[in-house]
């Protein structure tokens, strides 16, 4: 493999992890303006069918608005009218079902009308935050145009969706990571991977313009890749040398990133395309 393509390939070896599990959304509510807001530490998760469980327990609860599981992070945020069902008992039930839990967080009415409307303000321009950042409308828009063809049905357009989210999450995740260390490219080091990516493959430019849409646009990508990967460099594989060793040592940090970083989607069509987890027999016998 050419090394100055290295760049690019080092991200795909934690793609397996991406399929860990869901991630976690601010609920829409429990249909009632005097709605509160529980988050619990769940026990015993492995599959879609375990949060399944969870909600027909929870189903027949009076009170218990929404309910939403994240296989990846082990917890659960539900919503409920204090007036009909405490948090405690929402505990209970999830645990009698077979999975332990126990409350992390409660937000009263006033509290969680108060998030509702912060996050409704930042939808108009934001799709989304992970961690600290705060994925723009129009930065999200323009990648999934790139990938858009002329004609795209219904069932393309969310796939569109699903693969250009799977993409974006797993990038701010990692350069939320990079951030924390404080990783700095210096704009001389860019110069001099441009420099050897040109001299490794003819037409360079052209292609970047085809694709990015201008140089400046896939500089700030090439610096935001550097990035990534001398933060992986430094604070992931210190020490270790054995490829395979530095393939275990990334999926495992990864994992540990994605369970740390609260992810909250604030657009509905992305929201509804972001959920995932697929059922398993594991949990129905």
């Amino acid at each position: 493999m050419n090394k100055s393509l290295k760049l690019f390939v080092t991200l795909g070896i934690i793609a397996a992890a991406l399929a860990a599990g869901t991630w976690l959304l601010i609920p829409s509510g429990s249909g009632t303006a005097n709605a509160a807001l529980a988050e619990y530490q769940i026990e015993k998760l492995t599959c879609g069918s375990c949060v399944s469980n969870i909600e027909s327990a929870l189903s027949s609860l009076d009170g218990v608005g929404s309910v939403e599981v994240n296989l990846t992070s082990n917890r659960g945020r539900v919503t409920y009218d204090p007036a009909e069902i405490d948090s405690s008992a929402i505990e209970a039930a999830i645990t009698k079902a077979g999975y332990p839990a126990r409350v992390r967080l409660q937000l009263d009415p006033q509290e969680y009308n108060a998030l509702q409307e912060e996050q409704a303000q930042l939808g108009q321009k934001y799709l989304a935050r992970i961690g600290d950042r705060l994925l723009a409308r129009s930065d999200f828009e323009q990648i999934v145009q790139q990938r858009t063809g002329d004609d795209v049905s219904a069932d393309q357009q969310t796939q569109l969706w699903q693969a250009a989210w799977k993409d974006v999450l797993q990038r701010e995740l990692l350069l939320s990571a990079a951030e924390k260390n404080r990783v700095v490219i210096q704009e001389g080091e860019v110069d001099a991977k441009l420099d050897e990516l040109r001299q490794g493959h003819q037409g360079l430019d052209q292609l970047v313009v085809q694709r990015y849409g201008s140089m400046d646009n896939f500089r700030t990508r090439l610096r935001e890749d550097m990035i990534i990967n001398r933060n992986i460099e430094d604070h992931v594989y210190a020490g270790i040398d054995d490829p395979r060793q530095q393939q275990s040592q990334l999926q495992a940090w990864y994992a540990d990133l994605q369970k740390e970083t609260e992810v909250i989607i604030f657009d509905p069509q992305l929201k509804a395309v972001g959920q995932g987890g697929s059922g398993c027999a594991c949990c129905n016998s």
